[in-house]
């Protein structure tokens, strides 16, 4: 998995706002870490990873994927297996796990729960291990636009494709799921 920092240095170029073989300043890279984790905010709370259940706790609870808990001098568990319908099992590829205990954290289960939130330049980039120059494409058109750049068409095009497998969570094993309309 890619840092944070190698993520968005490669945006930056791919934004044409930092030439190639030159670090990003302080400045930039703060811009880049800033709007990484818009990100990533962006897709925890607005149902990326499916829609989320409110939960109320006051006492130690173990989670369940699809929980939106607000903790109230809680400990929250994350759990590494579930029960389904299907027995015990690990949880679904990028199911979400959102917990407010006075400031918000969302993880996602990438075969472990990864932290969404707090990331540093020097933290792992999560979902980087599954395309990092798509999650540098998505991030680069972000940041083009703030500087006042473009991307060009094959930067668009990719990071909008990894955006979109996300999304659809292309490569996830869930159950695909038929809905009667009538």
């Amino acid at each position: 998995m890619a840092t944070c920092r190698s993520v968005i240095t490669r945006a930056l170029q791919q934004a044409r706002i930092v030439p190639l073989g030159r670090d990003p300043t302080s400045k930039e890279a703060e811009a880049g870490m800033l709007a990484l984790r818009g990100i990533y905010d962006g897709w925890a709370t607005g149902g990326m990873f499916g829609r989320l259940t409110d939960v109320y706790k006051s006492e130690d609870y173990t989670a369940e994927p699809g929980d939106r808990i607000f903790a109230d001098d809680a400990t929250i568990t994350l759990p590494d297996t579930v029960e389904g319908d299907d027995g015990t099992r690990i949880p679904r590829d990028l199911a979400q796990i959102s917990v407010n205990d006075g400031t918000w954290r969302h993880w996602i289960w990438t075969g472990l729960w990864t932290e969404l939130t707090g990331l540093t330049l020097d933290s792992e980039a999560p979902l980087s291990e599954r395309d990092q120059e798509g999650l540098s494409s998505l991030l680069a058109i972000y940041l083009a636009e703030g500087f006042g750049e473009s991307v060009g068409q094959m930067t668009a095009s990719r990071g909008m494709r990894f955006q979109g497998g996300v999304s659809h969570k292309f490569g996830s094993t869930q159950d695909v799921v038929a809905s009667d309309y009538f």
